[in-house]
């Protein structure tokens, strides 16, 4: 792989490294953006000969907003602002107007058209995706919001908070969803809510918290089905299979969890990691589990044995955001320190 780069103020030559397994490299890569200075790395393929991406991006430190539309496509990133980028072109696509509060979560709509955006002052923004419009400003939350998800309809938007809440909007009017005698369903944990997701099949949303548990919800009813206890620590990441049938946890304890939906049972327990775990995805193919923690490390793990395939070095802070392209030949990583990292799986 060849590769091309800039200096950053430190008179540092920013480049793309490659893992010890040959079938991945990271192929973009963008440094410490905390100064609000955009930087850039270019990449070539070597065996296609061209030029891949080529991107200019900020973070935020410990806020690595980062998310991929359904389609592959575009990559959305934010901090006091959201950046779109074409990962074809390795363009910047749209700026989206700047709101004062630092993001903590971003999300895509399903058929891509939407854009939801979560901020530590516990506002949330609408946005069109084609236009960079604000849609809808979504006051409820009086805590900052960790985490965002749509419904697999996009009809609903569900968020989690640091005042232990659970809400969700509908996506239409910009307005919380009520029970049909008017109260606001009561949807908590004793702690911060860290993740909110939505099965594959739409029927559940799951949720994990630093009260070290994960419950899983009727999105219907906003009825509360299942709790899942056994971490010893804060749950800071939950990824569910595309299959619907097993979820994935990360702790502050260390490990990471695989656990069967069906029974609530946990089918076994991961302990490499040598610090906290802040971030779980799975892929597409439901294939790869891969973890990220405060030891600086990426694991891949393949699901269906617990075995551990490869680390990916690298990020030199916890890398607290990891998420997979629709197609799961790329990998966005984000760190404390505001860096992200692409990795792409050949």
């Amino acid at each position: 792989m060849k590769t091309d780069g800039v200096i950053n103020n430190n008179g540092e030559f920013l480049t793309s490294g490659i893992s010890t397994n040959q079938s991945i490299t990271t192929y973009l890569e963008v440094l410490n953006l905390n100064g609000h200075q955009d930087l850039k790395v270019n990449t070539w393929d070597q065996q296609a000969g061209k030029s891949q991406l080529i991107c200019n991006n900020t973070l935020t430190h410990n806020s690595p907003a980062i998310t991929f539309s359904s389609d592959g496509q575009f990559l959305a990133t934010g901090r006091l602002s959201i950046k779109l980028w074409n990962l074809s072109l390795g363009q910047l696509v749209r700026t989206f107007s700047p709101i004062s509060s630092i993001m903590q979560a971003i999300t895509i709509s399903s058929d891509n058209k939407m854009i939801a955006t979560g901020r530590v002052a516990g506002t949330i923004e609408f946005w069109e995706l084609a236009t960079g419009k604000l849609i809808h400003q979504f006051i409820g939350h009086v805590n900052g919001v960790n985490s965002l998800t749509f419904s697999t309809d996009g009809r609903l938007l569900i968020s989690g908070d640091r005042g232990k809440n659970i809400q969700i909007w509908d996506t239409n009017t910009g307005k919380l969803v009520r029970n049909p005698n008017g109260e606001l369903p009561l949807m908590r944990h004793r702690d911060w809510v860290n993740t909110v997701i939505v099965s594959p099949s739409g029927q559940t949303i799951a949720s994990c918290s630093h009260d070290k548990t994960i419950k899983m919800w009727n999105i219907k009813n906003k009825i509360e089905v299942a709790c899942l206890s056994g971490h010893s620590s804060s749950v800071n990441d939950i990824a569910i299979c595309p299959h619907g049938k097993l979820l994935a946890s990360g702790s502050s304890d260390g490990t990471i969890k695989l656990w069967n939906l069906s029974t609530k049972e946990v089918i076994w327990t991961l302990y490499e990691h040598i610090s906290e775990v802040y971030s779980v995805a799975i892929s597409p193919d439901s294939k790869i589990l891969v973890s990220g923690s405060a030891d600086q490390t990426i694991k891949l793990w393949n699901l269906n044995t617990g075995v551990l395939i490869n680390t990916l070095t690298g990020h030199t802070s916890g890398i607290k955001h990891l998420t997979f392209s629709p197609s799961g030949d790329i990998l966005a990583s984000g760190d404390e320190n505001g860096n992200l990292k692409i990795w792409q799986f050949k």
